[in-house]
C-alpha cells in the first residue's frame, strides 16, 4: 500500500464565520462575525441567496469570496450575541459614571440678586404693555362706534335756463247783443294763445285774465296785450259785421299749455 502521511492543509484557503441579522424596516441584511460587519442590501448578487437560508444558519466567506453556509455548530450566535450586551453595558456603565462625576453648580448670590432684579423689570415691562395695549384696544372700539362724518355733497352747477315760448289751445263761449237789433248771440270759439318768451311756464289763470279782459274790446280789430307777455292770438272773436256789446266770455276749458 502506498502511505501518503497527513493532509497538508496549509495551502487551503482561510474562512470566517458570520451570524445572520435581517432588518425589516430597511430591507438589509447585517452579517456579524468576531471581527468585522459586512453589510447585504437588495443590489448584492447575493441577496436571494440569504433570503433562502433558514434561521440560525450561519455564513462562511473565504479570503477568495466563496459563500457558503451550514449549522452553529460553534455557537457563533451566542458568542457574538453575549459580546454585544456586554458592550452595551459597558457603555450604560460608563455614563452613568460621567453623570455621577458631574459637578453640582456652585450657588452665586449676587448673580441670582441681578437675575431677579432682571426678571422684576421684564415683568414690569410687560404689564406695561399689557395695560397699552388695553387701551388701544379700547380707542379702537370707541373710534367704530363713532359715526364717520357725512360726506358733503358737491352743488351741481347752475345750469343756465333759456326763456320759451309757449301756446296754449282753448275752448270757450263769447256770449253778447248785437246792435242794433239787441239781440242775444253766441260765439264758439276755438283760441290759440302763444306767449313770449318766459323762464317758467303759465298757469292757466294767466290766459283767463287775458280773455277776460280781451273779451270787453273789439280784439280782432286791435290787437292789445294789456301790458302781458303775449305774443299772437287767433280765434279769440270771429270777424262780423256785428257789433257787440255786453260782451261776457265762459266755459273756458284748456286743451293744452306747452312749449311753443
Amino acid at each position: 500500500m502506498l502511505y501518503l502521511g497527513k493532509r497538508n492543509t496549509s495551502f487551503m484557503a482561510s474562512t470566517t464565520s458570520y451570524i445572520i441579522n435581517f432588518n425589516k424596516k430597511t430591507g438589509v441584511f447585517t452579517l456579524t462575525s468576531t471581527k468585522d460587519e459586512v453589510k447585504v442590501d437588495a443590489k448584492h448578487k447575493k441577496y436571494e441567496w440569504l433570503k433562502s437560508q433558514a434561521a440560525g444558519r450561519i455564513v462562511k466567506i473565504s479570503d477568495k469570496g466563496r459563500w457558503n453556509s451550514s449549522k452553529d455548530y460553534i455557537g457563533l450566535y451566542d458568542e457574538i450575541n453575549s459580546s454585544t450586551s456586554k458592550k452595551k453595558s459597558t457603555v450604560k456603565s460608563s455614563v452613568k459614571a460621567t453623570k455621577r462625576k458631574a459637578k453640582p453648580v456652585k450657588d452665586n448670590s449676587t448673580e441670582l440678586k441681578e437675575l431677579k432684579t432682571q426678571l422684576k423689570e421684564l415683568q414690569t415691562s410687560n404689564n406695561k404693555l399689557k395695560t397699552e395695549n388695553t387701551k388701544l384696544k379700547n380707542e379702537i372700539q370707541l373710534l367704530k362706534k363713532k359715526p364717520l362724518p357725512a360726506k358733503q355733497k358737491q352743488k351741481p352747477k347752475p345750469i343756465k335756463k333759456e326763456p320759451k315760448k309757449y301756446k296754449a289751445k282753448i275752448t270757450a263761449t263769447l256770449k253778447y247783443k248785437s246792435i242794433p237789433f239787441n239781440r242775444k248771440g253766441i260765439d264758439y270759439l276755438d283760441i290759440e294763445i302763444i306767449t313770449r318768451p318766459q323762464f317758467k311756464k303759465p298757469t292757466q289763470s294767466f290766459f283767463k285774465s287775458y280773455l277776460k279782459r280781451a273779451a270787453a274790446t273789439e280784439f280782432y280789430k286791435v290787437y292789445m296785450d294789456f301790458g302781458m307777455p303775449i305774443s299772437n292770438i287767433y280765434g279769440c272773436s270771429p270777424i262780423t259785421d256785428v257789433i257787440k256789446k255786453e260782451k261776457k266770455i265762459a266755459n273756458i276749458s284748456f286743451v293744452y299749455i306747452r312749449e311753443y
